[in-house]
C-alpha cells in the first residue's frame, strides 16, 4: 500500500470512531512498517538521532509535513553529474559531534518569516521517539534561533505517535542508548564522530 493511502484509512478510521491502534496493528501486519500500537506523547520529547544514537531535545509538530533539523557546516556537492551529496555536521544536547556525509533524496522548498522561499536538502535519517524507531524524511536547516534542534513532523509520526500538546516529555519508553564510533562501524558515506 501505498503511505498516503494508509493515513488516508487511518484519518477515515478515526472520523468513523473505529480504534485508530487497530488499524495500525493491522498495517503493521501487513508490512508496511508499522510497530505495535499508537502511543501518545509530549509536544516535546527527546529524540535519538542518526545511527550513532545521538541526543536531541525536539518537538513533535503535527503542522510540518517532514522533520528538520539544525545542521551546522553544510556543504552540498556533485558525486557525479545530478548525484547530490551533503557534508554536514549535528550537535547533540550534550555537546557531543557527528559529522555526516550522504546523499540527497531531494530538495524542499521552505517558506521563511520573511515570505520568501528557502531550498534546503533532504535526507534519510533514522530517528527514535519514545522507544518508536524508524527513517524519517529530514530536511537539514539553521535552526540556530529556534529552541529545539529537531523537529518531528508528521511523515515520521504518522501510524506511530500522537501528540497531546498539554503534555511535555510524556514517554515510557526509552530509546536505545547512544553508541560509541565502533560499535556502529561508521563509514566514509555514513557517520563519524568528531
Amino acid at each position: 500500500m501505498q503511505p498516503e493511502l494508509n493515513l488516508r484509512r487511518l484519518v477515515a478510521a478515526c472520523l468513523l470512531l473505529l480504534p485508530c491502534t487497530a488499524l495500525a496493528e493491522e498495517e503493521d501486519a501487513m508490512g508496511d512498517g508499522v510497530r505495535g500500537e499508537v502511543i501518545t506523547l509530549g509536544y516535546l520529547e527527546d529524540v535519538r538521532v542518526g545511527a550513532l544514537g545521538l541526543s536531541m531535545k525536539g518537538k513533535l509538530d503535527t503542522g510540518a509535513d517532514t522533520s528538520s533539523v539544525y545542521a551546522r557546516d553544510i556543504e552540498l556537492y556533485e558525486r557525479k553529474k545530478n548525484d547530490n551529496w551533503v557534508r554536514f555536521r549535528l550537535v547533540g544536547k550534550n555537546g557531543r559531534s557527528i559529522r555526516y556525509d550522504q546523499n540527497v533524496i531531494r530538495f524542499a522548498s521552505i517558506k521563511d518569516k520573511r515570505g520568501g522561499r528557502i531550498r534546503r536538502p533532504v535526507i534519510h535519517l533514522p530517528i527514535c521517539v519514545g522507544g518508536k524507531e524508524g527513517v524519517a524524511e529530514i530536511n537539514l536547516a539553521d535552526r540556530s534561533e529556534f529552541d529545539y534542534d529537531i523537529l518531528v513532523g508528521r511523515e515520521f509520526l504518522a501510524h506511530r505517535i500522537a501528540v497531546d500538546s498539554s503534555r511535555t516529555f510524556a514517554s515510557d519508553e526509552p530509546c536505545t542508548e547512544e553508541q560509541d564510533e565502533e560499535q556502529d562501524g561508521a563509514t566514509a558515506a555514513g557517520p563519524s564522530e568528531e
